[in-house]
């Protein structure tokens, strides 16, 4: 248009004549007057176009073959196959189908709609695409009752409707099958699966939620996206209040446009010139764009390659050559870790970057092995004979615009380094790439290298540590407990209870734990008729093999959340994601170690296949009967004050805000900031060391105790590893039983009361009733007999005879359990050997903690410490009745503030729930033998002999101004001091120092202004 042919338009919605004209004709050019609605306008006028040469039905169909392409590569991309099938599909010139399979039984039926582009109005950019009759055609070919078949309770049928910027509106009609039904568009779907399409049933759970709130519920939205932000924000549920549930709901399009920014913000979608050819690719953000400028290319393009783009330039990291297949993991490991240092190299020297580049401001940096072979060798650990004085990662043969470096495998001794050496390597080798340039963008290399990575944390390289449970093979995706799913046992936990008679409104408090136990009864019928109608051919493979990927997914979180933190810091969304999980990995495992041990006990005979629908559904109720278990016998030991009612909703509610969730809250805090800072206590725990053998004692208290020494547990252990090695999987494996106690007795030349011994010890077998055994069978209890982690072989009988089933990684942390069990000195005990054993190790580790809290005290600034004092100037410890009140663990005496410090030190191993927590209440803070008894006794007694006290240990008998300091010294943070009150300090040994240095320093001033 020309300067005075437009009228501007005030009124709301767009100004449709600058999309129709969006260009401005001038004296001095162009002027692109409505930028905004550029693409709007190219779109327009390609329809305009269609239209003036009778071409639009043909471009109708080409959009509509787009969606469908679209909306294939999404399902794909969260796991459904499309697949030929022998339904009758019934045809109609305008919808394209297509059929699916997913989730082990699920089927997706698909229908694709776009604009037919009817009556488009060339004037009129964004009118109205008139599709309710199109939908219905489309929800009649999907859910008509004549196209019934016995899969509709399986299958989830799925419209996409895709307009081309007209607006449009259009109902549904109540479904006919039992399956659920979605309408959406391909553009909504991406957003949705983007987000959560790791999980396979993400999906058909929300048209699930989706249908049944449309069932109760008036509903009026403006897309099935905003509709799934509201889903999502409540948890993946339509869950909305504790109220009774609306009969209208109202979805503001803000949920939508609030997931479209996080997906954006997470991915990035955009493409970029590629480095092979004149194309554009796009690319995908690894760690989202507030994180790290670093893309990966999407799976549509041939070559899967990092991008970084830094300075102002397109760094690419490619490889050379073709990996193979036992490779391609550490080289998707390297090629992540240099494009991190390549990016980090760039906010230090953007210039030295800059000139290695092209011409076109692009850098190709090609990664290559310089002997194959000898890299297997040295992931697969079978030749450690590498060169220290080697760099693992060298420059070869550069030019302008490529950057050629080779892993070299003499170096790789580096990357068993737990430091960040190997990554500290790559930054050398980039810095001496540009020794040629000009000397001012040559920096000292060391001083680059400590600039850009430090030695620490800061690493990106994890590549050959924990190799056994880090160890790659196939196992399925670690599944943790889904909301979705918990969300419906919750609801039907509700009706239940209201089946039993539980009125809505507040609980009695003498009813809490009747109501608490017969919901966690019902959870447990539950599982029991969901197990019994299970098909028992691999059921237990496929349960631990579930348990596998949880183990391996721990230990590699375990491994990189520090590097992560470090590389990203603690805000950025990789370390978010991490940090996020960790407890609902420990609930996961939980759940799973539980339905492992109740099908060990009471094998299924029924012949429905374990899917991961009905997976999820055991885990989540697994998990919510242990939680209110626990829930249970922390209101039974006096922990919590919870308070419980029938909700409003019909769910079953609990207070919050008491001192037991408080505690654990506050507890779960600082362990994950001591994990964030590198200095978690816990991760530490008592065993013997790697390089010492088992003493005698232990030997011959084993040896009593269970028919086998420890040293026979390492080698049986070792050997049932091997023989899981000889059958060539590193997933779960079950062999005939004669065949493992042939091969132990062959391999250990053990006799044969040996083996059994040792089968019998580490077996889980079937028995008449799970809860024969008592507690041992409680899975909210630890340190159990019948437990998963103490005995890692599971007896299965089969037609075929006896099979012994195992999981490599779970059997060898098995052997981390078992020695932590004994010298932590927590093992049940029924031998006199084993009982003295136990003593002993308690004893010595109290000694030992003794001696650390007074090396505590000595660096706090006290002058004069002891610990063990039986006697002080020769006279024992006595009350004034005269008992005796025991040693003081550690004393301390500030001389320059006048404080003394007497200390109960407490050995406690991690107390994991409410019973543990009783037993430790009871040592730690309630009763007459508890530590904080203890210790108000000793300090009264060296108050009232102050005197006495000061000249034993100072000289001086001068009392004025001291005051005396009872506190209990405990080995780690515990819980029970964080929810029940105490009249006397408690604190952690890792905080003792600077606790009684603030301690000491508190009241100086008052006492100098005194003066």
């Amino acid at each position: 248009m020309k300067p005075g042919d437009h009228v501007l338009t005030t009124g709301p919605g767009p100004d449709d004549a600058l999309v129709v004209a969006p260009l401005l004709a001038t004296s001095a050019g162009l002027i692109v007057a409505n930028p905004g609605d550029l693409a709007a306008a190219a779109r327009h006028h390609l329809i305009v176009l269609a239209g003036r040469h009778s071409c639009r039905p043909q471009l109708a169909r080409l959009l509509r073959g787009c969606a469908l392409a679209d909306a294939t590569e999404t399902l794909a991309l969260s796991g459904a196959t499309p697949v030929r099938t022998a339904w009758p599909i019934a045809e109609d010139a305008q919808i394209s189908r297509r059929r699916f399979t997913f989730a082990d039984d699920k089927l997706i039926d698909l229908a694709v709609i776009a604009d037919d582009l009817a009556d488009y109005d060339d004037q009129d950019p964004y009118g109205y695409w008139d599709a309710a009759g199109l939908i219905q055609r489309a929800q009649t070919l999907l859910d008509s009752p004549s196209n019934a078949c016995d899969e509709d309770v399986r299958c989830l049928r799925l419209v996409i409707a895709q307009g081309i910027g007209r607006s449009s509106a259009f109902g549904l009609r109540e479904p006919s099958l039992p399956g659920p039904f979605l309408a959406t568009t391909a553009d909504d779907l991406r957003v949705m699966a983007e987000l959560d399409g790791t999980d396979p049933l993400f999906l058909w759970r929300f048209a699930q939620a989706d249908a049944k709130l449309h069932a109760d519920s008036m509903v009026h939205s403006f897309g099935k996206l905003d509709n799934y932000g509201l889903y999502r924000d409540n948890d993946y549920s339509y869950y909305m209040s504790d109220e009774g549930r609306p009969t209208a709901v109202m979805v503001d399009s803000d949920f939508g446009n609030a997931l479209r920014v996080e997906a954006f913000r997470r991915f990035d979608h955009h493409v970029v010139v590629s480095p092979h050819r004149r194309a554009l690719v796009p690319v995908v953000a690894v760690y989202g764009v507030d994180t790290a400028p670093i893309y990966r290319t999407h799976v549509s393009v041939p070559e899967d390659e990092l991008l970084v783009e830094t300075a102002g330039l397109r760094i690419w990291v490619q490889s050379s050559e073709e990996s193979s297949d036992k490779l391609e993991a550490f080289h998707d490991a390297v090629s992540e870790a240099v494009a991190y240092w390549i990016w980090q190299f760039s906010l230090v020297a953007p210039l030295r970057l800059r000139a290695m580049a092209d011409e076109h401001e692009c850098l190709r940096v090609l990664l290559s092995f310089d002997d194959q072979k000898a890299w297997q060798d040295v992931l697969a650990q079978e030749d450690t004979h590498t060169e220290t004085g080697t760099p693992w990662v060298q420059a070869r043969d550069n030019e302008a615009g490529v950057v050629r470096l080779e892993l070299a495998a003499a170096g790789a001794s580096v990357l068993l380094r737990k430091d960040n050496e190997a990554d500290r390597q790559i930054i050398q080798t980039l810095a001496g790439l540009t020794t040629g340039t000009e000397e001012a963008l040559r920096p000292d290399t060391d001083l680059l290298v400590e600039q850009v990575a430090p030695y620490g944390h800061k690493k990106m390289l994890q590549a050959l540590a924990n190799p056994m449970l880090l160890h790659p093979g196939a196992l399925p995706v670690a599944r943790l407990v889904q909301p979705a799913a918990s969300a419906l046992v919750l609801d039907e936990l509700g009706v239940w209870l209201a089946e039993q008679g539980f009125e809505r409104g507040m609980v009695p408090a003498d009813e809490r734990l009747n109501l608490l136990n017969r919901a966690v009864e019902h959870c447990f019928q539950r599982i029991r008729a969901t197990v019994a109608g299970l098909l028992p051919d691999d059921l237990m493979t496929q349960l631990m093999a579930r348990h596998e990927a949880l183990i391996r997914t721990e230990a590699h979180l375990n491994q990189v959340l520090p590097a992560k933190l470090a590389c990203f810091g603690p805000d950025s969304q990789p370390a978010l994601e991490l940090a996020n999980e960790s407890r609902r990995r420990v609930v996961a495992t939980q759940a799973s170690r539980f339905l492992i041990e109740y099908v060990a006990a009471t094998p299924p005979t029924g012949d429905l296949p374990l899917t991961l629908d009905s997976y999820d559904t055991l885990m989540a109720i697994a998990a919510e009967l242990i939680s209110r278990a626990t829930l249970s016998d922390a209101i039974r030991y006096d922990f919590s004050t919870a308070q419980l009612s029938i909700l409003g909703s019909g769910r079953l509610g609990v207070s919050r805000g008491d001192r037991y969730e408080t505690g654990t809250n506050a507890l779960a805090l600082a362990r994950a900031q001591s994990v964030m800072a590198g200095t978690d206590d816990d991760l530490v725990t008592r065993v013997a060391p790697d390089a010492t053998a088992p003493s005698t004692e232990v030997e011959e208290a084993m040896l009593a105790e269970f028919g086998f020494t420890l040293t026979e547990l390492a080698h049986g252990i070792g050997e049932m590893l091997a023989l899981s090695d000889t059958k060539g999987g590193s997933g779960p494996i079950a062999l005939p039983h004669a065949h493992a106690q042939r091969h132990l007795h062959a391999s250990l030349g053990w006799a044969d009361v040996k083996v059994h011994a040792f089968l019998d010890q580490l077996t889980l077998r079937p028995r008449t009733e799970f809860l024969s055994v008592g507690a041992d069978a409680w899975p909210w209890r630890f340190n159990r007999r019948w437990s998963y982690a103490r005995r890692p072989l599971v007896h299965l009988d089969t037609a075929n005879g006896a099979l012994l089933a195992w999981a490599p990684r779970h059997l060898w942390s098995t052997g981390r359990y078992w020695v932590d069990l004994l010298y932590s000195g927590r093992l049940k005990a029924s031998s006199k050997r084993m009982k003295k054993l136990m003593g002993s190790i308690r004893q010595g580790h109290n000694k030992e903690f003794e001696q650390d809290a007074q090396q505590a005290l000595a660096r706090a600034g006290c002058t004069i410490t002891a610990h063990s004092v039986d006697k002080i100037a020769g006279r024992r410890l006595v009350s004034p009745e005269g008992h005796d009140l025991g040693d003081i663990d550690a004393l301390g005496i500030a001389t320059e503030h006048k404080k003394i410090f007497v200390v109960e030190a407490k050995d406690f191993e991690m107390a994991r729930n409410p019973f543990e927590l009783a037993n430790e209440a009871d040592a730690l803070l309630r009763g007459g033998k508890s530590a904080t008894f203890k210790i108000v006794r000793r300090a009264r007694w060296i108050s009232t002999h102050l005197a006495l006290v000061l000249r034993q240990y100072t000289g001086s008998s001068e009392a004025r101004g001291w005051t005396v300091v009872p506190v209990v010294v405990t080995s780690r943070d515990l819980m029970t001091s964080r929810v029940l009150a105490s009249n006397v300090p408690v604190v952690a040994i890792h905080q003792l120092t600077s606790w009684a240095r603030a301690h000491s320093a508190r009241g100086d001033g008052a006492k100098r202004r005194k003066r």
